[in-house]
């Protein structure tokens, strides 16, 4: 009888040792991204603990995913990418990918301001004929001119539309902004959704921002892009996890006001990333 309970007793602590040793079985998914703050990245972190992923997130600029995916293109250190910009997803364009949706998040460009008896904007083009706008940063005043390339390209052969475009930039103030009280208080400065969320109107709470052309459901907005790399070796998790991604931004605000994206819709007016990458040099 003694015998057999040390034999069961050395089983049970054998197969405890076992199962220590054992490697988890959780899953693993690596991203490179170009654009994350401190909250984004546990948005993520959270998404993929409840998904039993083992997630790695890793900081990059757009050139340094462009130049790994080049000497390893099927296995560059990561799984998925999710870069913010337009001007950076060009960067990555002409490479080949598994899955690739260069508009997954939209960030309107539009004018933060503080209102007041006499600040009145309703729509984008209200700021050319009655104040002084500038940008917020370099970043914002690139994808500006990008819109306009494209929204006023016909602006050399008409005199119409080459004096509808001198009149929105009339008021514009091409100069770097020092950020003073003064200016957070009183400019009217052109940024993305995401600058006035989680900077300008932290600074100054009455701040309210828009981004409304006239057309209805119209407006210039800057994109964020998913990729998934060609001949992935977790390609199926990694689309279970833009799934996610796209099921958190269709259904939580507070998903979008994160990452400073609207919610997407059938009705929207929006020129596409490839159409817009025509305008990058004019």
């Amino acid at each position: 009888m003694h015998s057999f309970i040390f034999i069961l007793l050395a089983f049970i602590f054998s197969a405890c040792s076992l199962e220590e040793i054992q490697p988890t079985h959780d899953k693993q998914l690596i991203i490179a991204q170009n654009f994350m703050r401190k909250e984004q990245l546990q948005i993520l972190q959270k998404m993929a603990k409840r998904k039993r992923i083992q997630l790695t997130i890793k900081k990059l600029s757009a050139q340094q995913i462009r130049k790994q995916i080049e000497q390893n293109p099927w296995n560059p250190g990561f799984d998925l990418i999710m870069l913010d910009g337009i001007l950076e997803q060009a960067i990555i364009a002409h490479l080949p990918f598994q899955y690739k949706e260069p508009q997954f998040g939209l960030i309107p460009l539009g004018v933060s301001y503080v209102p007041d008896s006499v600040v009145k904007v309703k729509h984008f083009k209200d700021l050319s004929t009655k104040y002084l706008w500038a940008p917020a940063d370099n970043k914002v005043k690139a994808i500006l001119k990008l819109h306009l390339a494209n929204a006023y390209r016909k602006r050399d052969t008409q005199k119409k539309v080459k004096q509808a475009y001198l009149d929105l930039l009339r008021g514009f103030k091409d100069h770097e902004l020092q950020f003073d009280t003064y200016q957070l208080q009183n400019t009217l400065l052109l940024c993305r959704l995401d600058t006035h969320l989680h900077s300008l109107k932290k600074e100054v709470k009455r701040r309210q921002f828009t981004y409304a052309l006239q057309a209805p459901k119209s407006f210039y907005a800057d994109y964020m892009g998913v990729y998934i790399i060609e001949q992935c070796a977790s390609y199926n998790l990694a689309k279970q996890f833009v799934q996610y991604l796209q099921y958190r931004h269709d259904r939580e605000s507070t998903f979008r006001n994160a990452f400073g994206f609207v919610k997407k819709s059938k009705k929207q007016k929006l020129t596409s990333f490839k159409e817009l990458l025509k305008y990058r040099d004019k």
